[in-house]
């Protein structure tokens, strides 16, 4: 588990003249979740190469263990809801303070800070696509298509995390293709491949953050349909991993529709178990990259249930991996789990294809030499 020790934006960082290059990652909140794990996951495998990582959140960290004796350093910029453009101006002491050579950026909200670090004399930058917001799933808010596109004039590089944000970014944004890469996330296939624990009962499990995006409430429903055709006594056991503001909505919600079988665990570190417990990975999304939690959970032979959308169709082959179905369809969401309470033959099936399909295409060497590749490039040594 990656250490980190948290600063305020006041302390000045001891940066020697001969310090190794230094890159900022700047993310609008460190929290748990799959671009987080992207994020953290690449700075702990990039460790033996000669670059300095600190991350800079707009507002807060939460759910990271803290070490006084870790090289890896994070600044919280505590930044308001809404418009706080005086974190424009905390960024620019900041970015002077650390000096750092590569500014790289994760989603909408991070990328408008790009001019701020040329301003503080931030010679490289990097931006990454990793998903769409519940607010604009499709990508079509042209406010934020426009400053998307704007902001080329100052980024380098754009990274997209699968096809289908590749393709937007170039043909409904308008970034040129000469600015935008495809790098598709990765996973480290060993730490997923735990054996599976034996049970009387198959077990269903989400792991997500509890947030409207991820459409928990479809899950819900699907469950209250599917109860509705195979009775309280052969329903799945469900575990929700993850937390968010609706959690206590959702609750409400299983207790009203006596949804027995549902547990929530909150947010857990302890996936690659999680998943050793689990026959089917289930996932409702009303938009995503390609999650880590579906790579995790294929790696570990476990079949998935998922919403057919960003790039999760370039993962999973529908009824080769597991099932895919349309967003925001309960009704299809529990036909599709219900294929495997009627056939369970197919659960250990699809399992072993998910195993198989990660080790080909999405290995997490791959995914980090490719950011280390981009990381060289922009300092000259590409």
């Amino acid at each position: 588990m990656l250490l980190l020790r948290l600063k305020h934006k006041e302390e000045l960082l001891a940066i020697p003249s001969n310090q190794l290059p230094v890159i900022v990652h700047l993310i609008y909140r460190l929290d748990i979740g799959g671009l987080e794990r992207v994020m953290l996951n690449c700075i702990n495998k990039l460790a033996g190469e000669p670059y300095k990582h600190v991350i800079i959140s707009l507002t807060d960290a939460n759910h990271f263990a803290q070490d006084q004796e870790s090289p890896l350093e994070v600044f919280c910029l505590n930044k308001k809801q809404g418009n706080d453009f005086s974190v424009h101006f905390k960024l620019f002491k900041l970015l002077k303070q650390i000096q750092p050579h590569i500014l790289h950026s994760y989603n909408l909200s991070t990328i408008e800070y790009h001019p701020i670090a040329w301003l503080a004399g931030v010679p490289g930058h990097i931006h990454a696509e990793h998903g769409r917001d519940i607010a604009d799933p499709q990508g079509l808010n042209k406010k934020h298509n426009f400053l998307r596109k704007l902001m080329a004039y100052f980024i380098q590089r754009y990274i997209c995390v699968s096809e289908d944000l590749f393709q937007w970014l170039i043909s409904t944004v308008g970034i040129p293709q000469n600015k935008a890469l495809l790098i598709q996330n990765g996973i480290d296939t060993e730490q997923f491949n735990l054996a599976k624990k034996d049970s009387d009962s198959i077990r269903l499990a989400i792991v997500a953050r509890i947030s409207p995006v991820k459409d928990h409430y479809n899950l819900l429903k699907a469950l209250v349909i599917l109860q509705g055709k195979v009775g309280l006594q052969d329903m799945p056991q469900v575990s929700v991993v993850g937390d968010g503001t609706q959690k206590a909505e959702l609750e409400k919600f299983c207790q009203s529709n006596k949804l027995t079988s549902v547990n929530f665990l909150g947010a857990r570190d302890d996936i690659a178990q999680i998943i050793s417990e689990t026959d089917i990975f289930v996932l409702s999304s009303l938009a995503e990259g390609i999650p880590m939690t579906i790579l995790e959970a294929m790696s570990g032979k476990t079949a998935v249930v998922s919403t057919a959308v960003g790039g999760i169709p370039e993962v999973i082959t529908d009824g080769v991996e597991g099932f895919l179905v349309e967003k925001s369809n309960p009704e299809a969401l529990a036909s599709a789990i219900k294929k495997y309470l009627d056939e369970p033959e197919l659960i250990a099936k699809h399992g072993e294809k998910g195993r198989e399909r990660i080790l080909n295409h999405f290995n997490e060497k791959n995914m980090v030499q490719a950011y280390l590749n981009e990381y060289n490039a922009l300092i000259g040594k590409g």
